[in-house]
């Protein structure tokens, strides 16, 4: 039982010399990674509800096809048995359907067959533009979030420590593709609430200090976080009123499912649960910030009543990472 590699323009010692801030890199790492820990392909094998056997895993990055004359990110083969195709993407955006419809010949004639988005979007959120199956074949979508956590795992499970080292190298070159939220982060993202209504008798600040919730656009290219804060600010009449820690958060495709209350607004969001508020040391002004700009400021500069102002404190907190 074991795993073959076979690499397109470079000899598989120098992958992780690739490594960069790019998809390719994020795929050969990953595909290399596969190569060298049957633990890891097992376990996404699993994950995608395919069988696991006791046959080699060939597994193959960039290939060529003479048909399509396109070159696939990763395919995974056992003769006879299965074949998946996964396209990756370094944001959010899945492949398009034209681009699954391309490699969907390359798997025909296998009993199992598969293509697989990767890219930073969760699964709800993909699943709306995806397809469920083009040209008869399967499509399933994994979220770098979700590989990085089959790596640890992996990691976990692993019986050897050169497996081990390839997958602790995976999991920290992954970090730079996963929206998960940074529960170490001590950053505040500050937005400002309206008291227009949202729905009879209820309004948009209801929605935090009634519902201890608090929702936004999802997805890249919104203006909004990609990446979950792990403290959230609000703001309204001219001044910081809390500080309230994101508990959990959720990709919702209709916010009404969670609460009627909300259902006239349209679009995919992410929805926050939040923790109790905590009220800075004194008054904080809104200083200047034009109307509903959203800030990140450091939670120390917000709650410990240093600075006069939310403007203040933001600039406090670029000064220290520059």
């Amino acid at each position: 039982m074991a795993n073959r590699l076979t690499v397109r323009g470079s000899e598989p010692a120098s992958v992780f010399g690739l490594l960069g801030a790019d998809e390719n890199a994020a795929t050969f790492a990953l595909g290399w990674t596969l190569a060298n820990s049957r633990t890891l392909a097992d376990g996404l094998l699993k994950h995608l509800g395919l069988a696991i056997g006791p046959e080699d895993i060939l597994i193959e990055l960039q290939r060529h096809g003479e048909q399509d004359r396109g070159y696939t990110d990763i395919e995974l083969r056992s003769p006879n048995r299965w074949h998946i195709i996964i396209e990756a993407k370094h944001g959010w955006d899945p492949p398009s359907q034209d681009q699954l419809t391309r490699y969907a010949n390359r798997v025909q004639g296998s009993i199992e067959q598969r293509l697989v988005s990767l890219s930073a979007a969760a699964t709800p959120y993909a699943s709306l533009l995806l397809p469920s199956a083009v040209l008869g074949v399967p499509v399933s979508h994994l979220s770098w979030g979700e590989v990085r956590r089959l790596v640890g795992q992996a990691a976990a499970a692993a019986s050897g420590s050169r497996e081990r080292l390839w997958l602790n190298e995976l999991d920290q070159h992954l970090g730079g593709y996963v929206a998960d939220q940074r529960i170490d982060s001590n950053l505040v993202y500050v937005v400002s609430l309206s008291h227009g209504s949202l729905a009879q008798g209820y309004r948009w600040i209801d929605v935090v200090e009634q519902s201890d919730s608090y929702f936004h656009p999802y997805g890249a290219g919104t203006g909004w976080p990609v990446t979950p804060p792990n403290y959230l600010g609000f703001r309204y009449d001219g001044r910081l009123q809390y500080v309230r820690h994101v508990d959990s958060h959720e990709v919702v495709p209709a916010l009404g499912s969670a609460d009627p209350r909300w259902s006239d607004v349209e679009g995919t969001h992410i929805l926050y649960r939040l923790g109790p508020p905590m009220r800075p040391a004194r008054e904080i002004r809104t200083g200047r910030i034009f109307r509903a700009a959203r800030v990140t400021c450091a939670i120390d500069t917000l709650l410990s009543g240093q600075y006069d102002t939310v403007s203040a404190a933001r600039d406090a907190t670029l000064c220290r990472r520059k």
